[in-house]
């Protein structure tokens, strides 16, 4: 009965924000032109590490060019196995991003990942060979350090168009759902409810993902 009241509150909620949010939407779809870069998924993995645990480490590795430009693939490639090992940790301690050892650990997982697929031409061509969203996910996932939020949240961060029935259910949503009182089994159970509260509010899963990400406060004041 708790979880029916919840659901209807939460498709009430989602309609009235996205009306109120529409431009904010529309600019983030835009985000789409971004599969064009050649170097498209090599950065969404560092966009990934960067915020993986905290959104504002964005700003370190993502937002600071220096930062930025000691982790891209093109200087890493040119590097020794040690120095190119050192620059990746150094660079995530410069940058002030969580588990800083931890990531360039994941950092140069993928650097060798993306490397035996043939570079960032390469592994870009092996993603999207991949039919489906259920393939991409798990080609995505045989990348250090990610699992199944942040393989969808790569393709959704640019508006993929098998992305668009997909919640990256992360630390927010869960917190919201903990904070209702919703419980799920599984990461599939906990994805479904919340597409299907997107369905029944005349929504995609991708815009009720990003609507209750950037708009959490808000939906926890009308969510009662």
């Amino acid at each position: 009965m708790q979880t029916d009241s919840i659901r209807k509150k939460l498709v009430a909620t989602a309609k009235s924000l996205a009306r109120e949010h529409k431009t904010t939407l529309d600019k983030l779809k835009a985000e789409h032109d971004q599969l064009a870069r050649p170097d498209f998924l090599w950065h969404y993995l560092l966009q990934s590490f960067a915020t993986m645990g905290r959104a504002a480490g964005w700003h370190g590795l993502i937002g600071n060019k220096v930062n930025y430009d000691k982790v891209r693939y093109e200087t890493l490639a040119r590097l020794s196995p040690e120095a190119r090992a050192a620059q990746v940790e150094q660079t995530c301690r410069s940058a002030k991003i969580r588990m800083p050892a931890k990531k360039a650990g994941y950092i140069l997982g993928c650097f060798q990942r993306v490397r035996d697929l043939g570079g960032l031409e390469g592994a870009k061509r092996a993603l999207f060979a991949q039919k489906g969203r259920d393939a991409k996910i798990r080609f995505l996932k045989t990348f250090p350090g990610i699992g199944d939020k942040y393989a969808r949240n790569i393709m959704m961060d640019v508006y993929h168009e098998d992305f668009r029935d997909s919640i990256a259910i992360d630390a927010r949503i869960k917190g919201l759902s903990q904070h209702w009182g919703l419980s799920f089994r599984s990461y599939a159970e906990h994805e479904a409810f919340y597409l299907s509260v997107a369905e029944e509010a005349g929504l995609n899963g991708w815009e009720l993902d990003r609507l209750m990400f950037r708009f959490k406060d808000q939906f926890q004041e009308r969510v009662r």
